[in-house]
């Protein structure tokens, strides 16, 4: 009895430090971050991608009391940051997160902090929450600054008036020292320090943009075959799937930068295109900023060429700067310079929003929603693809789907498709489901005669030991011989028999 006492003491604690289930959890949360299939590969193979995200894993399976997260959105594909975002949601510790992803922020955060002009700010709610308040608290300051300054200079007029009058110096003098000790409010301010960003063209297309058809794009070998779709004009197209897919392969096939493998791309008349390209190889890390700018364009003027650097945050020196110099959102700013000097109608955008802050990628959403011509892009940044796409286009392993509207028309359709497919699975499963009922039911009555066999060895095995103790018993040695190996046979009998019934437990509840 103490021993099985101690057991269940342990099974308990065992239990509560996740003892069953933190081998599944470990694996989850592995698949779930694309690892399936790497759990024994060497850590010092994977790649700085990889290793971020192998982190991220540890550090979320620690389940620390405070949690501090440093853009964790970054290098996963959407399928994942969803998951991440299920995950935090239901986190049971604190978190403190600093990301661009709006989307992100909408679905996780309950407080936001901002930081502004060296200040400050706390915020109660969302994202979206989040703009509400600081649009209402900017009109509020406007509002109590104009009364304030209308106060201050009738109070000044009133004084220049009568501060030389003997009848009346006194009452100026004294509104004079009032005014002197009133707290001025600062002039509200906001952020303006963003980029200026204009795509324009010249000549427009034809109504089909581009069509693609039974397409097979890689390298050595294909990612993926028989792609087809057709973008027509002014179609601002977002192309999502997982990482891996050959999203990015897609656009330099469609740009040109690689050959298919197969299958043919046909382009409409009239199209002229600009790529984005996210590894931002088509810098030169070896020219000044400026340089990069006017060796391409040796016609503009160097004020011209300031002008349009100074719209994207490169003022006075900063054009100097060699481009191998720049950070990662500077690099970004100066390839969207040059790509709104080729006057494309029909722009190829790979990842654009990377290392832009919240500023940047507004004013570029607002660019590229009016911008009159054609968009195909991959971004991991859901508000982005929300605010720009009217045509999402998935791919996966099985084929290539089309949804004709925004992120969160997808994401409905996405489920309606989701469930039909869940419905198909339910009819199918009907015989499945029958005989697993049916074994159910067996299970139980077989658990139910070996509980009760249990109960009754039990039982026998009490009574035993309690006979093994009387006078009858250990006075003479052969029959206690016999009442101990009775004891130790039921005893063996009662350990199978548990055996069974765990294992039948685990068969109903796995």
């Amino acid at each position: 009895e103490e021993s099985i006492n101690k057991y269940n003491d342990l099974l308990l604690t065992y239990q509560e430090m996740d003892g069953f289930t933190y081998e599944y959890k470990i694996e989850t949360m592995l698949n779930k971050f694309g690892f399936s299939g790497y759990y024994h590969h060497q850590v010092n193979n994977l790649s700085g991608g990889e290793r971020t995200r192998l982190f991220l894993v540890k550090l979320l399976l620690s389940e620390p009391d405070i949690l501090i997260l440093d853009e964790p959105t970054n290098n996963l594909d959407i399928e994942t940051v969803e998951f991440l975002e299920s995950y935090l949601k239901t986190y049971k510790n604190a978190l403190i997160i600093v990301s661009h992803d709006r989307y992100f922020i909408n679905q996780v955060a309950t407080k936001i902090y901002e930081i502004e002009f060296h200040k400050g700010y706390e915020y109660k709610g969302n994202y979206d929450q989040y703009l509400m308040q600081k649009e209402q608290k900017y009109e509020k300051a406007q509002k109590e600054y104009n009364i304030q300054q209308k106060l201050i200079a009738k109070e000044q007029e009133f004084i220049n008036k009568n501060i030389v009058r003997a009848t009346t110096t006194k009452r100026a003098q004294s509104r004079r020292k009032k005014l002197a000790k009133l707290e001025i409010l600062e002039k509200p301010q906001i952020d303006q320090k963003s980029i200026k960003v204009n795509f324009h063209f010249t000549k427009g297309t034809g109504n089909i943009v581009l069509e693609v058809n039974n397409l097979a794009i890689g390298y050595d070998h294909p990612f993926i075959k028989e792609i087809s779709f057709l973008i027509k004009k002014r179609e601002k197209v977002a192309l999502i799937g997982p990482n891996g897919m050959g999203k990015s392969t897609l656009l330099k096939t469609i740009n040109q930068t690689i050959p298919p493998l197969a299958g043919n791309i046909k382009y409409g008349s009239g199209v002229n295109i600009a790529y984005f390209d996210q590894d931002l190889s088509l810098l030169n890390s070896h020219k000044t900023v400026i340089d990069e700018i006017w060796d391409e364009h040796r016609t503009m003027l160097e004020k011209d060429v300031r002008n349009l650097l100074g719209s994207f945050l490169f003022s006075d020196d900063d054009v100097y700067k060699k481009v191998g110099d720049l950070s990662g959102g500077e690099k970004v700013r100066l390839a969207l310079a040059k790509l709104t000097l080729k006057k494309a109608n029909f722009l190829i955008l790979d990842e654009v929003t990377n290392h832009l802050d919240i500023n940047s990628r507004e004013v570029l959403e607002e660019a590229l929603m009016h911008f009159d011509g054609t968009i195909l892009f991959v971004s991991h940044d859901r508000f982005f693809i929300n605010k720009i796409a009217t045509k999402i286009i998935e791919i996966t392993k099985e084929k290539i789907y089309d949804y004709f509207g925004d992120y969160n028309y997808y994401l409905e359709k996405h489920q309606k498709l989701f469930d039909i497919k869940k419905g198909e699975e339910k009819v199918n499963d009907y015989e499945m489901q029958k005989k697993q009922k049916s074994m159910q039911r067996k299970q139980e009555k077989q658990i139910a005669v070996l509980e009760e066999k249990i109960t009754q060895i039990e039982e026998e095995v009490k009574a035993l030991k309690a006979y093994q103790l009387t006078e009858e018993v250990y006075t003479n040695y052969q029959k206690a011989q016999d009442v101990h190996n009775e004891i130790t046979q039921k005893e063996m009998l009662l350990e199978e028999l548990l055996e069974e019934w765990e294992k039948l437990h685990e068969q109903q509840n796995p």
